[in-house]
């Protein structure tokens, strides 16, 4: 089984911004670890991703926790709704569920919001965290709240940490391996 998955957002791969550095870290403590690529572009879709995940699901149980980044949160909840899973924990970096105005990632991103109500998810996870910049250029700050208070989630606020990817020097990001280590 693995521990943890870390998940890229749109137009992603797995080993970009901190993702390594949070795969290395975990695999240096001996976790299993899984940061698998999704198809990006005109082929980014949920069905696709879920096919994905699907060649892992034997591998994901109630002792897995996900990580995931900007649509990764959308798609990471959408699927354990869509497939009753039961995990640990929930580690949601820059999250949203909805439309962020932007549309060449509105056209891309718009067939991860398949939920009108999440709130079962609260039955599926021990807990949920979501780390929230206060100056992302990408993601609005209220859909970021709002999907933290969808989901019943525990909300970290950040200054000054833009969309949390290399742009802003996220190639490291010691507070959410902090947060994961308290959770155990």
């Amino acid at each position: 089984m693995y521990d943890y998955v870390i998940i890229h957002g749109s137009y992603g791969t797995p080993f970009e911004n901190w993702f390594k550095w949070l795969f290395e870290k975990l695999s240096e403590e001996g976790k299993s670890v899984l940061a698998p690529q999704f198809p990006c572009g005109d082929v980014q879709n949920y069905s696709n991703w879920a096919k994905v995940m699907n060649a892992y699901k034997g591998y994901i149980g109630k002792e897995t926790s996900f990580v995931g980044h900007s649509l990764a949160p959308a798609f990471i909840t959408d699927y354990i709704l869509d497939n009753s899973l039961q995990v640990k924990n929930l580690y949601f970096v820059a999250p949203f569920y909805g439309l962020i105005n932007i549309p060449e990632f509105d056209k891309v991103n718009k067939p991860f919001f398949i939920y009108k109500d999440m709130k079962r998810i609260n039955n599926l996870v021990k807990s949920a965290t979501c780390f929230i910049s206060k100056n992302d250029p990408y993601v609005p700050n209220q859909l970021s709240e709002e999907f933290a208070d969808y989901i019943g989630a525990k909300k970290i606020f950040v200054e000054n940490a833009g969309h949390f990817n290399t742009a802003a020097g996220y190639t490291k990001f010691e507070a959410l391996l902090e947060e994961m280590i308290k959770n155990g």
